[in-house]
């Protein structure tokens, strides 16, 4: 009684302390607990009246129905304490009273406090009952019914007390309410009592095979049972499991004396021999579903591996250790062999087997348990400030339960699963698994059309992605391929981590050209060429970019405004307007036009998309420009809504934008003018970067253009001698020492700057390398190449000029013929 006085309340207190480890950073632990957390506060709000009065539902019977007790305690507990902290304290008491629960199981079957101790503490530092045992799920809560219906059990099998009887009837109906592990106690007790009952069993056989085959015949004749028990079985994860796993989660030691104290066990009394029968049959359905395995295989083991470490193990060690060392041999030997005799080694060796399964959990409870990463609280606030209470948001599945916890907002897949099963009526495996499949569907499919009835199906308002989820090749490639230029889908957030669309079943804006224009005029090279990127919204390259192409689209635009008031053809104009209505609809709500995978708000690119356009009437115009406005500073420009610093690069090109749109204030003006040049080195170039210099000095080119400073012209002709001495006598950059090792668009930059700062003969050189080398089908942006070109053709030579180069290059150079 002294040691059960001192160890006892040592183990219970590692435990709860070991337990508080995957909470440490105040976090929740797993993507469950944002689950169980959030349908507990909806029962704080909305009250226990919500949950249904399906018995099979409240009882999990159903495959996708969640017994409540769980949460109704933690929703009573919430209610005294309002506070997040517990969802974190909650877990370890309800882990630390399992672990008691389970001393109480081992003292009984042992009847030795030594053994009933060790199993303990075999049992509560086990890797996988930590994990189980230290987290707001309703397993935790539940174990802890599983240990005290053990421990009646145990008590009415052992004495035949009716008040045990009772105990057990009373906690085990409590269990069947809180979680439906209770299917494992009845499958562990009924392997129990199989042992226990087997000479009886044995002798009346024949009316246990045919109670069996009645059974088997139920299963597939009677629905109820078919459907119950199909479901449940169904509803178990099934994957193989490697043997590492079982070392990593039922932990060395208990699995290692466990199974070695099998034929110890099943030499004993009955219940024992049921013990390691448990034991044994959870092991082989754990390496099918993990559920066998984590934790309730890791029950029996402990006690196993504790009766036969202390009856077998810890005496015959020194015997062990003598005969390991005995044969020793050589310089030292005597002592080796001395040393191995001594009492001290013998309870050196006892001593790391008795630490090694504590450490094992404290490092399990600090490693094994990974803590969902919530990549973007941004969008998850927004979600929170800007969509209906009700809305559901279409995420990756693994999301939904994010997505949930943090927003209360319903999503497609995890909603069906849990939350009709909590609070309604419990969908079947196939309805489960087919609202799986639709997910995936409207995330991957090419069919629009499906997609667009498969989100009114589910009544999907936005659709939310996040940077990790943007990687996976069914989403980007799919949904996320077209979302960005489809009119069925409104660009509502995104920050560069992060995008929200809203799903619009019937768009104001429907496609009205779903063709390319069919022309064949003398203009027919430069218009096949770009008529090849047509989708049907709008143009967007061959590369795996963000299809939107905002930039592109509106000088795109620009161009065709040329061509009709060239060629007078009306086509061009159609396409043009169309393409001034797309940019309207698309532009968010703030007058941003984005770029980037995932997106983000980059003041350049809506400079970029404005400039084009910037004497052609457009809603929206205004709305950018004022954006625009708000991201000038007294010495930089904004690089997005976050930036405080700026970047020279992009204040070089923004500061000819702001200045043709008439919105350059004088001091910004002064101010990012007199860094650029102080920054510039010596010898013309900036950081010695041929890409930096090129972009810089193209933007101060078009400034002096605009202006006429002659400060910033004799920067631009140092620039320009700099870059000059960067090339070969051919116009090929130096640096470009694999064929088309730079774009032909960064060429006609060099030919702009070479124009400005009046050094011909270096822009004829260039554009003759243009006009010999060019191979629209080496290029990796190829539609972002030629409306690149056109753009600083257009700053050097006017529209008609460049439109005119853009042809001849593109009648000589065709892209590759494809239908």
């Amino acid at each position: 009684m002294k040691k059960e006085r001192l160890y006892l309340p040592l183990i219970l207190v590692l435990s709860f302390l070991v337990r508080l480890i995957p909470h440490r950073n105040l976090l929740l632990a797993t993507y469950d607990e944002y689950l169980h957390r959030d349908l507990t506060l909806r029962l704080v709000h909305e009250g226990f009246g919500v949950i249904p009065r399906d018995l099979p539902s409240l009882l999990g019977l159903k495959a996708y129905s969640y017994p409540p007790l769980f949460h109704i305690i933690g929703a009573l507990v919430y209610r005294l304490f309002p506070s997040n902290y517990v969802f974190f304290v909650l877990p370890p008491i309800y882990g630390t009273i399992a672990v008691f629960g389970f001393y109480l199981v081992f003292k009984e079957l042992t009847e030795d406090d030594r053994k009933a101790l060790l199993a303990t503490a075999l049992l509560a530092f086990a890797p996988n009952f930590i994990y189980r045992t230290s987290l707001y799920i309703p397993e935790n809560l539940g174990l802890v019914f599983f240990s005290f219906s053990l421990y009646f059990g145990l008590r009415f099998l052992k004495r035949r007390r009716l008040s045990s009887l009772i105990a057990f009837l009373v906690v085990f109906t409590l269990y069947m309410f809180t979680h439906r592990g209770w299917l494992f106690f009845v499958i562990a007790a009924g392997i129990v009592m199989t042992s226990y009952w087997w000479p009886l069993i044995k002798r009346n056989l024949h009316y246990f095979i045919a109670l069996a085959v009645l059974g088997f015949i139920a299963y597939y004749e009677v629905s109820f049972v078919h459907s119950t028990v199909g479901g449940l079985f169904l509803r178990l994860q099934r994957s193989e499991v490697s043997f590492l796993g079982y070392f990593k989660w039922i932990g060395v030691v208990q699995l290692v004396f466990g199974t070695l104290a099998t034929g110890y066990y099943l030499r004993r009394d009955p219940i024992r021999r049921g013990f390691a029968l448990w034991a044994w049959t959870f092991l082989l359905a754990g390496g099918v579903s993990f559920r066998f395995r984590d934790p309730y295989s890791s029950i029996p083991l402990s006690v196993m591996a504790a009766e036969y470490l202390i009856d077998v193990v810890f005496p015959k060690t020194g015997e062990f250790l003598r005969r390991a060392f005995e044969g020793v041999h050589g310089f030292g030997s005597t002592f080796v062999r001395n040393l191995a005799g001594k009492r001290l080694t013998v309870m050196l060796v006892i001593a790391l087997l008795l630490v090694t399964p504590v450490v094992q959990g404290f490092y399990g409870a600090y490693r094994y348990v990974s803590i969902p990463t919530v990549s973007d609280k941004e969008a998850y606030q927004w979600i929170i400030d800007n969509t209906p209470k009700n809305a559901t948001i279409l995420v990756w599945w693994d999301m939904g339960y994010l997505l949930i916890g943090n927003t209360h907002r319903k999503d497609v897949v995890i909603w069906k699963k849990v939350y009709q099963g909590f609070f309604g009526n419990a969908p079947t495996v196939k309805e489960a698994s087919r609202a799986y499949t639709d997910q995936v569907i409207m995330f991957s499919s090419p069919q629009r059309n499906y997609v667009y009835y498969l989100m009114r199906k589910y009544n999907v308002s936005y659709i939310f992605v996040d940077k990790r989820r943007y990687s996976y090749g069914l989403i980007r490639y799919g949904l996320m391929q077209y979302a960005p230029y489809d009119t069925h889908f409104k660009l509502a957030f995104c920050n560069g981590g992060a995008v929200i669309y809203r799903f619009i079943p019937n768009p104001k804006l429907k496609m009205e050209q779903p063709l390319p224009i069919n022309y064949t005029g003398n203009y027919s090279p430069l218009v096949g060429y770009l008529e090849k990127f047509w989708t049907g919204y709008n143009y967007a390259d061959f590369d795996n970019r963000y299809k939107a192409y905002f930039n592109l689209n509106a000088w795109i635009a620009n161009l065709y405004f040329h061509l009709y008031n060239l060629t007078g053809n009306g086509k061009f104009k159609e396409r043009a307007e169309w393409l001034l209505k797309w940019l309207s609809y698309e532009e968010m709500d703030n007058g941003a036009f984005p770029w980037g995978v995932p997106p983000n708000d980059y003041t350049l690119y809506t400079a970029y998309t404005v400039e084009p356009l910037r004497n052609y009437n457009f809603s929206g115009k205004e709305r950018s420009i004022e954006l625009l406005k708000s991201r000038e500073k007294a010495d930089y420009f904004m690089t997005t809504p976050k930036d405080t610093r700026g970047s020279p690069v992009v204040n070089a090109l923004l500061l000819p934008i702001y200045r043709e749109l008439g919105i350059l204030n004088s001091t910004t003006k002064q101010n990012v003018l007199k860094e650029l040049l102080s920054e510039q080195r010596s010898d013309g170039s900036w950081n010695d970067n041929v890409g930096t210099t090129i972009a810089i000095a193209s933007g101060l080119a078009r400034y002096y253009q605009l202006t006429g400073n002659e400060s910033v012209l004799d920067s631009l002709e140092k620039a320009a001698r700099w870059l000059s001495k960067q090339q070969e006598p051919s116009g090929r950059l130096k640096l470009e020492t694999q064929d088309y090792g730079f774009s032909r668009a960064t060429y006609a930059e060099m030919v702009y700057i070479y124009h400005v700062a009046g050094m011909k003969k270096n822009e004829s050189t260039t554009m003759n390398f243009i006009r010999t080398t060019f191979d629209p089908n080496k290029e990796i942006h190829p539609l972002d190449a030629v409306v690149t070109m056109y753009r600083y053709f257009s700053y050097a030579y006017g529209p008609g000029k460049a439109l005119e180069i853009l042809n001849e290059l593109l009648r000589l150079h065709p892209l590759l013929e494809f239908s």
